[in-house]
């Protein structure tokens, strides 16, 4: 009786031992899951290559569906990618001011404006989503990226900025 008593109290301990384990094993997937920076301290030779498309308009490259761009501004937007893609239905080709930029809007300039800053030294992207006068701004984690000037006057016709 004493043996069956023990078995069964080691068992409950092991069952306790399991549970108490198990949700900061969770938590800390749900904490890089919702991490996007993780992915962008990587692939640093994939940014690299960013720069050779500098003068060149993004659709004639396909550049959200290239290396790091689409896995980076999937992670950064999640379902705000399709209002970015719509945004940039028309683009300016890709500049650099420090950074690599691109400014579009949506076919109808009306519907919606956006803007990608790209810093490919820091592995970091900004986007700025523009509809009915209001800004909303997407960014990685950490210092902000440096504003290239070509895009204020942009940014001045906003009535409201969020």
């Amino acid at each position: 009786m004493l043996l069956r008593f023990a078995t069964l109290m080691m068992a409950f301990a092991l069952t306790a031992c399991q549970e108490s384990s198990t949700p900061p094993a969770k938590a800390a997937a749900k904490t890089e899951a919702s991490t996007p920076d993780l992915f962008f301290k990587k692939n640093q030779a994939e940014w690299n290559t960013l720069q050779q498309f500098i003068g060149q308009n993004p659709q004639d490259i396909n550049l959200w569906e290239r290396a790091p761009l689409k896995h980076a501004l999937r992670l950064l937007l999640g379902p705000q990618l399709d209002i970015f893609k719509q945004n940039m239905a028309k683009t300016s080709p890709i500049l650099e001011d420090s950074v690599l930029y691109v400014r579009g809007s949506a076919l109808d300039e009306s519907e919606g404006q956006a803007y990608l800053l790209i810093d490919i030294e820091n592995r970091k992207l900004e986007v700025g989503l523009i509809s009915a006068g209001k800004l909303e701004v997407v960014s990685t984690p950490g210092e902000s990226i440096k504003f290239p000037e070509d895009l204020k006057p942009m940014l001045d016709k906003l009535s409201i900025r969020m």
